[in-house]
C-alpha cells in the first residue's frame, strides 16, 4: 500500500519447479483466502464503478499478450497514462510533483503521467510524489503488478486491476521467435535462430515457466495453498481480457473506467483504426509472423507440462472472460 500502509508480503524470490498438475477449477463451494494486498488495495470485479469517486485502473502489460496494442490504443484516447515513458519524454525525472502533460499535441492526443512505473525504483518514486491519491492517471501501466499494488494504493485509494491474457503456450512460442529478432529489447537472444523451438521448450524455456502465475503471487516457490488462494484472487479482483477478443476486452475495460467510447468522437475513431468497423473490414495483423505449434505436438506437450499452473489459471480466465460480461455491463 502507499507510504503508511504495509507493502505485499508476497515479494521473494526463489527457484520452483511445479509438482502438481490438476485441471479442476476452483468453485463457489470451495472458497479460499483473498491475498492481502487484494483486499486492502482492490475493488471487486462485482461493484459498480463509483461516480462520485476517481478509481485509477492499474494494468499489467503481459510480454507478448497485446499490451502494446492496448497502450497504443490507450494513447489514442488521449487519457492519461502512467507507464514507462512519462518520466523520460521532456526531461520529468526529476520533478517533485504529479502533473499530466501532452508532449506533442499538434499531433497526438498522448497524455502522459510524468513517472516510471516499469521498474521497482520508479514505482516507489511514484508513490513518493502520491500519483494515485493525485487522481491524475486513467490508467497505470506496469509489468508488476503485485509489487506496483502493494506500493501505490491503499484502502483509501484502491484500484481496478486490468489484465489481457494469451493462452500460455502460444505467448512462450511467440516470445521464442520474437526474441530472435528484436534487437531494441534488453533479453535479445540471436543465439536462439541455432535452435529449435523443442530445444528451447526443454531447455531455456524454463526461467519463463509458469510466468503469470508466478508475478500474481510474487515469488517463485508456491505452495498449492497459495495457488489456490491466488486463483479466488483473480476470480474476484481481476477484471479479465483476451488477445484473442481484443476488441471485446477493451470495451469492457472501457466500461470499467467509465470511458464513453459511443459519445466520443475522438475514442469512435481510435476504435475503428484499431479494430476496423462494424463491418469487420480490419486486418488482423501479428509484427512477428511465426509458425504455429498444434496441440498434441511434443513442443506442446513439454511447455504445457511446464507451465501447469499458467494452464490451470487460463482455463480460470476463460470461466471469467464469460461470466463477466453480465457483471461489467
Amino acid at each position: 500500500a502507499s507510504t503508511n500502509s504495509p507493502v505485499s508480503p508476497y515479494l521473494r524470490n526463489s527457484d520452483y519447479i511445479p509438482e502438481v498438475y490438476s485441471r479442476s477449477l476452483l468453485s463457489e463451494s470451495e472458497p479460499h483466502s483473498i491475498h492481502q494486498w487484494a483486499e486492502i488495495d482492490l475493488i471487486p470485479v462485482d461493484q459498480t464503478p463509483s461516480t462520485s469517486q476517481h478509481e485509477t485502473a492499474l494494468f499489467w502489460h503481459i510480454p507478448k499478450s497485446g499490451g502494446t496494442t492496448l497502450k497504443r490504443l490507450y494513447k489514442c484516447f488521449g487519457v492519461s497514462i502512467a507507464e514507462k515513458f512519462g518520466a523520460h519524454v521532456q526531461h520529468h525525472q526529476n520533478d517533485t510533483e504529479i502533473i499530466s502533460f501532452t508532449p506533442w499535441p499538434k499531433y497526438s492526443r498522448t497524455t502522459y503521467i510524468n513517472v516510471d512505473v516499469s521498474n521497482k525504483e520508479g514505482i516507489l518514486h511514484a508513490r513518493d510524489l502520491g500519483l494515485v491519491p493525485s487522481e491524475k492517471a486513467n490508467i497505470i501501466i506496469t509489468p508488476l503488478p503485485e509489487f506496483a499494488l502493494g506500493t501505490l494504493f491503499d484502502e483509501s485509494h484502491k484500484g481496478r486491476f486490468l489484465m489481457l491474457v494469451r493462452h500460455p503456450i502460444e505467448r512462450l512460442v511467440s516470445l521464442f521467435y520474437y526474441l530472435q529478432v528484436a534487437t531494441w529489447e534488453k533479453t535479445y537472444r540471436p543465439s536462439w535462430k541455432n535452435t529449435t523451438l523443442l530445444q528451447w521448450s526443454k531447455s531455456h524455456s524454463k526461467i519463463w515457466k509458469n510466468f503469470l502465475v508466478k508475478k500474481i503471487i510474487g515469488k517463485d516457490d508456491f505452495t498449492e495453498d497459495e495457488f489456490l488462494e491466488m486463483m479466488e484472487t483473480v476470480r474476484k479482483y481481476f477484471v479479465v481480457g483476451l488477445m484473442d477478443e481484443m476488441e471485446e476486452s477493451v470495451k469492457r475495460f472501457n466500461a470499467v473506467m467509465k470511458l464513453n467510447v459511443n459519445n466520443n468522437t475522438a475514442f469512435e475513431e481510435c476504435m475503428v483504426e484499431f479494430f476496423g468497423n462494424t463491418d469487420g473490414s480490419s486486418e488482423k495483423k501479428n509484427s512477428n509472423e511465426h509458425p504455429k505449434v498444434l496441440e498434441g505436438s511434443p513442443e506442446w506437450d513439454v511447455l504445457a507440462e511446464l507451465n501447469s499452473y499458467d494452464m490451470r489459471l487460463y482455463e480460470l480466465i476463460l470461466e471469467l472472460f464469460d461470466t463477466q460480461k453480465d457483471i461489467i455491463y
